[in-house]
Order: structure tokens, then C-alpha cells, then sequence
């Protein structure tokens, strides 16, 4: 996980999270009775470093667990030498769904875990004209599509799809914003990701633009992004993530606390908390009890286990799917609002199962096709 680069803020939300979960873990005795010590490398949110950090970790330490990454073309260089090593990787991010290894867990959120309810509470909401927006590589790319999808199903219009470079600059988000005075859509779909996300959403207000009507919304804007922005900036946006900072169960504000004072402790800067942290904790937690039912972390062994283990994480009880190695998730959606916990519009009722390849949603939309060829 990185501490430096376009993503590290973020990151550092998660690698604080994975030093509680193994603090915790070390506190009740570690596993089996032996500690957690875990090995600890800054890939700089670039891929080439990821991939050689992992295969240096696995060939040279016998590292045969990694848990990192955060853009998508970050866990696509490290996955085939987790592959090639026989090692089993735990990523901790939402993605674009459309993957499976056995070679990995993903507890970050799939599609239908976080972009089909965030399209239905848009569409709900706001209106049918969407604009795109995002940072040039495959994360982006892959999202925009799948929510493209989602809402042209639903008899919505996409009025055009943007892209621009990682790291960005005012030069790239001046035609963005002349295009939305152009379009004048109901609603923007973001996946910029990294530092660019305040600069964004900056511009966006300063342009004078009114969320309330024209909201952004992102399941990539984390509040780590929004504390960096300005005044006002976020106010009346739109996010999707499993977990936010100001959720209130009990286990959802004994995590934060725990965080920040750890933070607190070290003389770390204190950060909000963020879903890919929340998973990066949950992730440890999984690994070490299914380590403690298998005995030993080969992945012939550690595996069928993860597959029978469950936790209690802050944003409820998940565990990892045998057919999909996803995680079952409980997604939301809110509002922000400016120095105020979030409003949470969107509950789940339930766990929600992954559905990395959206089958049940296409399903589900042929069948309402077919209703409605009928009905007409």
C-alpha cells in the first residue's frame, strides 16, 4: 500500500486500518498463539513498483499473503505474480467488477454492490441526462461503461464521456467545466480518483454550479478527498461505498475511535476514516481467522477456510463468496454534507450478495424487457 503518489493519501487510511486489525489480533494472542508481522513496502501509487514489490516479497521473503493495492491497474500488475507465486492477494478496493482469480479476494465493493443502487437512487432523484467524467486508465473506463449501461436500461441519456490525465491540473478542468455549462446535465458521474478528486469538485463550485440540482456523484471520492476541499465545495453530493466515516452502529463508531487514537498515539496525522480502509481492516480480520481454522497460510489450505469464516465488521457482518471470491456487503449511498455526518439515502435491508459479472442485473433486465413487450 502506498504512502506517497497520487493515491497515498487515501492508502494511508488503509494501512492504518490493517496496523489496528493486526494489533488487535496480536493483543488476543495473534493466531494460534504466534503474532501477526506484517512487512510493510511504499509502491508510490505506481504500478511497475507494485508488481516488483510484490514479486521481491514473495520470492526473496516467502510472502505468501499480500494485502494492497488501490487503482485497478495497480492490482492488475501485482496479480500475476501473485499467480505465479501461488500466493493469494486480499484487495481491499471497490473495482469495476468483471474479474475473478483464485488467487484473490476482493472486499472492496463489486458493481452491484455500489454502482446499481447509486444509478437507481440518480435516476430516482435527479433525472435521465448523465455526463461521465474520469482519470485515463481501466478503473474508469470499466465504471463509466457499467453505469452507462445501468442507466440507458432504464431509458436515460449519456451526454458525452470525458477523460483526464492522473494528475490533474486546471488546464484539463477548464473544458470540463465548459462542457457541463454546454450539456447542462442532471447529474455528473465522477471516477477521477487520487489527488484530482478537490480539484474537481473545486473548480465545480467555484464555477457555481448547485449540487442540489447538478450533483457529482462518486464511488471513488472517499472523505479523505473531501476534507481536502474547499468551503462548501461538497456540500450536496453524491457517494456509494459500504462504509462511510459518520456511520453510527457500535461497531461502526468503535472502529473510527480506535483508529484515530492509534493515529493520536503514533503522532500520525488523524484522517478520516474511508470504505477502502474499512476493508483493509475487515480483510486482515477474515485472513486471521480463517488462518487459525486452516493452520497454515498455503493457499490449498488458507482458502476453503476464508470460505467458512465470517466477521463483524463495521459496516455489518461479511464474508467471502466461494463462487466469486467477493465479499458480501452491505451498500449505502448519501449525501454529503459539509462538517456534518453524512445522510445516508440509501440503507440496505440486507447483505448484499457480489455480483462481479452483473448476471442477476442483466437478468433482471431482460425480464422487465419482456414484461413490458408484453404488457405493450
Amino acid at each position: 500500500m502506498s504512502e506517497t503518489g497520487v493515491t497515498g493519501r487515501i492508502e494511508r487510511t488503509q494501512i492504518a486500518a490493517v496496523k489496528l486489525a493486526v494489533s488487535e489480533i496480536n493483543a488476543e494472542g495473534g493466531v494460534r498463539g504466534k503474532p501477526l508481522a506484517p512487512l510493510f513496502r511504499d509502491p508510490a501509487s505506481t504500478p511497475a513498483l507494485y508488481r516488483d514489490l510484490t514479486h521481491e516479497l514473495c520470492r526473496d521473503h516467502g510472502v505468501r499473503v499480500i494485502f494492497g493495492g488501490h487503482m485497478s491497474s495497480t492490482r492488475k500488475a501485482m496479480l500475476p505474480m501473485v499467480e505465479a507465486q501461488n500466493a493469494l492477494m486480499f484487495y481491499p478496493t471497490l473495482y469495476e467488477g468483471f474479474e475473478y482469480s483464485r488467487h484473490c479476494i476482493y472486499t472492496g465493493a463489486a458493481p452491484n454492490q455500489n454502482s446499481v443502487p447509486l444509478v437507481d437512487y440518480l435516476f430516482e432523484t435527479f433525472g435521465k441526462r448523465i455526463l461521465l467524467i474520469g482519470s485515463d486508465y481501466v478503473y474508469p473506463y470499466e465504471s463509466n461503461r457499467i453505469v452507462a449501461d445501468l442507466f440507458r436500461s432504464k431509458g436515460g441519456r449519456v451526454l458525452d464521456e470525458i477523460y483526464v490525465p492522473l494528475k490533474l491540473k486546471q488546464e484539463h478542468i477548464t473544458p470540463i467545466l465548459q462542457r457541463i455549462y454546454e450539456l447542462q446535465p442532471d447529474m455528473i458521474y465522477s471516477t477521477i480518483v487520487g489527488d484530482g478528486i478537490a480539484k474537481f469538485y473545486d473548480a465545480f463550485h467555484a464555477a457555481g454550479f448547485d449540487a442540489q440540482k447538478m450533483p457529482i456523484a462518486s464511488q471513488s471520492t472517499s472523505e479523505v478527498d473531501v476534507m481536502r476541499m474547499g468551503r462548501g465545495a461538497a456540500e450536496g453530493h453524491i457517494i456509494a461505498a459500504p462504509f462511510f466515516d459518520s456511520l453510527q452502529t457500535p461497531q461502526a463508531l468503535a472502529f473510527t475511535r480506535a483508529i484515530h487514537r492509534a493515529a493520536k498515539e503514533a503522532g500520525d496525522e488523524i484522517l478520516p476514516v474511508t470504505a477502502p480502509a474499512e476493508a483493509a481492516y475487515y480483510s486482515v480480520h477474515l485472513y486471521a481467522k480463517a488462518l487459525a481454522l486452516a493452520g497454515e497460510d498455503h493457499i490449498d489450505r488458507l482458502l476453503p477456510a476464508l470460505y467458512e469464516v465470517e466477521f463483524e465488521a463495521p459496516q455489518g457482518p461479511v464474508r467471502v463468496d466461494r463462487l466469486t471470491n467477493h465479499t458480501h456487503l452491505w451498500p449505502r449511498v448519501a449525501r454529503i454534507l459539509d462538517g456534518a455526518p453524512y445522510q445516508i439515502v440509501n440503507h440496505p435491508e440486507c447483505r448484499v450478495a457480489p455480483d462481479p459479472y452483473l448476471i442477476d442485473v442483466a437478468l433482471h433486465d431482460d425480464i422487465a424487457g419482456l414484461a413490458l413487450a408484453v404488457g405493450d
